[in-house]
């Protein structure tokens, strides 16, 4: 008997179609990096709002033995002590504090939250070892915080 055999193989995919299916693949890829890169900018601004989060530092510092790859940060716990405390210690020269905050005092402050939930690490520590790049960041949040600190309060005070 002579039976046909049944070809099932797929015939091979054009050029231009390996080209259309690559392009397909990598708006898929990109889609979905774009889709995570959403997500994790809500999630910072959602932090910044609320002022308490996690900053990934992109260079970890040591605490005793322990090497921390990241602080925890929350501003609202602060007292009015701990602000005061961490804004005359970024104080210029002599002490006077300028109208707004300086990079210094945002630094100090930045550390000062990041003390109330770091173990292992003071204000004085976060300080001195935390690289430049990660300093930026904490300055930025302290930054943010105190502008909004100021506008919220700005917003209970009245003449009564």
């Amino acid at each position: 008997m002579n039976e046909k055999k049944i070809h099932t193989e797929k015939p091979a995919e054009t050029p231009e179609e390996k080209q259309r299916r690559e392009n397909a693949e990598t708006r898929e890829r990109l889609k979905k990096q774009a889709e995570e890169e959403r997500k994790k900018v809500k999630e910072a601004l959602e932090a910044m709002r609320e002022g308490k989060g996690r900053l990934g530092l992109k260079n970890p510092i040591l605490a005793g033995e322990k090497e921390i790859t990241e602080l925890a940060y929350d501003f609202t716990e602060l007292t009015g002590l701990d602000y005061t405390e961490a804004m005359d210690a970024g104080a210029g020269i002599g002490g006077r504090n300028v109208p707004g905050m300086g990079y210094r005092q945002g630094l100090s402050l930045f550390a000062k939250a990041a003390s109330k939930c770091t173990e292992g690490l003071d204000m004085n520590d976060i300080v001195s070892r935390i690289s430049a790049a990660d300093a930026a960041e904490g300055v930025e949040l302290a930054s943010l915080f105190f502008s909004e600190s100021i506008q919220a309060g700005r917003k209970r005070i009245s003449k009564k």
